[in-house]
């Protein structure tokens, strides 16, 4: 039937055919699990609805001092305008936004200054109503507490 040189030779052929095998199929499971990662861009969350659009509430230090005007423009191209202070003649920032699982952060500076604010605020699909914090620079506490309506 087969001689011992030819079963050997089968028997390493059929090897290397199912190692070849393992090894492509490794690999291709490898690439997709590297490939389909997910990533922070903004999107609208489920339910078809988004954050963005105009939010109007106010502003405070957080451990109680006065309320100010304090408005959101979150805008689809992931820019922020953020008006604070006078709803009458307001202190206008500018800067980007970005949904992270259920929260808006962003990061704006005023015209006319160089400070840069962070903020983070709970955003939820079922309330048209966003609370959260405000810091310096790339925090997003420690400088005060805000309110807002989607309107």
């Amino acid at each position: 039937m087969f001689s011992d040189f030819e079963f050997i030779l089968l028997f390493k052929t059929t090897t290397m055919k199912k190692n070849l095998i393992s090894t492509i199929l490794v690999s291709t499971a490898v690439l997709f699990a590297v490939s389909c990662s997910k990533s922070d861009n903004v999107s609208p969350p489920p339910g078809g609805t988004s954050p963005q659009g105009k939010w109007i509430g106010n502003q405070n230090n957080g451990i109680g001092g006065p309320l100010f005007y304090f408005e959101l423009n979150l805008n689809a191209n992931s820019m922020i305008e953020v008006r604070a202070n006078s709803d009458v003649t307001p202190d206008i920032a500018t800067g980007t936004w970005s949904l992270v699982a259920d929260s808006v952060r962003a990061t704006y500076t005023f015209v006319g200054t160089s400070t840069t604010y962070s903020l983070a605020g709970k955003y939820s699909t079922s309330s048209k109503i966003m609370n959260g914090t405000i810091g310096l620079g790339t925090n997003t506490a420690g400088a005060g507490v805000f309110s807002v309506t989607k309107q």
